[in-house]
């Protein structure tokens, strides 16, 4: 499965940014700041071209930025150095093992996972004893995420996902929802994107 996702945003590299996927991540990171505070340390898993990573370092933060898409990655990195941002970015995992960051953000990731938990059995081992982690989903409550659901079935599949289910897989694994907000546009419970901040259950 994660070679599939890895080879499918290979191909996609140099066609990802486009002004819809833009438009909505500006809706999507208006919600996600309100997540991570300024100058946090900043595991950005998943970064893709580099949307939330750079939005990270705009504010301050100390990021280090891992996917699995080298293509992606160096687009990524490119504007990195266009705009004089320092962001440590890598796309081997092995690069992460044994370190720990106050904050893990996956942002449009979890979208293309039929089975969330390894996923999230994972990015818990990132997080510090009292971290953060903030993910997104597109939201099945919302006409949006299944028109979105759609035209993935061309790209990458998606697979929108209700705020019952999230809340269900992450107690599985041993994290707890510390928040749930909505994004693109903010009318809950409709909007298209599900922001959801997590921490270890106590």
């Amino acid at each position: 499965m994660i070679e599939k996702i890895g080879n499918s945003f290979e191909k996609r590299a140099a066609h990802y940014d486009n002004p819809l996927t833009a438009y909505i991540g500006k809706g999507e990171l208006r919600v996600i700041r309100s997540l991570v505070p300024p100058g946090s340390s900043v595991l950005d898993y998943g970064c893709g071209t580099g949307r939330s990573a750079l939005d990270h370092a705009r504010r301050g933060c100390n990021v280090t930025a891992y996917d699995l898409s080298p293509n992606m990655l160096s687009l990524a990195e490119n504007k990195a150095k266009q705009i004089g941002v320092n962001i440590e970015f890598t796309s081997t995992v092995q690069q992460l093992i044994d370190r720990k960051w106050p904050v893990v953000t996956c942002i449009g990731v979890f979208d293309y996972y039929p089975d969330p938990k390894p996923l999230l059995h994972e990015l818990n081992h990132y997080m510090e004893k009292t971290g953060r982690l903030v993910v997104t989903w597109p939201n099945a409550l919302s006409p949006f995420g299944w028109l979105y659901f759609v035209f993935s079935r061309f790209t990458t599949p998606s697979t929108p996902r209700t705020p019952m289910f999230i809340r269900r897989v992450a107690k599985d694994v041993g994290l707890q929802i510390s928040s749930l907000l909505y994004a693109f546009p903010s009318w809950s419970p409709f909007s298209h994107t599900l922001v959801v901040a997590m921490r270890r259950s106590l």
